[in-house]
């Protein structure tokens, strides 16, 4: 009867020392679950800023593109009258009887 108790308390250490280990291992992954929590609710927030920039500047090229139209669409076209001389070319080049563009040789 003694040895079986022996035996029996050998056990009963061999379960404690593991149920030790366990609960060591346990907490260790605790602490790396909440360590990944905070790591995934940073990335959260940094998506969720970048969605801001992201949308901030969408908002920003489109006005930009609207700014870029109303300019362009003040701009004379080809055959429009009032089209600007920039050059200052055209009058002296354009003579009476020329047929020729600026450049064109006769």
């Amino acid at each position: 009867m003694l040895n079986e108790l022996e035996q029996l308390a050998a056990k009963i250490g061999r379960v404690l020392h593991h149920a030790d280990t366990l609960a060591a291992e346990n907490q260790r992954l605790r602490e790396e679950i909440a360590r990944l929590q905070g790591e995934a609710t940073q990335l959260r927030s940094d998506r969720e800023a970048m969605a801001a920039d992201r949308e901030l500047l969408n908002v920003k090229i489109e006005e930009a593109q609207l700014r870029i139209q109303s300019i362009l669409d003040k701009l004379p076209t080809a055959s429009d009258a009032r089209q600007l001389d920039l050059l200052g070319e055209g009058a002296a080049a354009q003579g009476p009887g020329t047929d020729k563009a600026p450049g064109e040789h006769a």
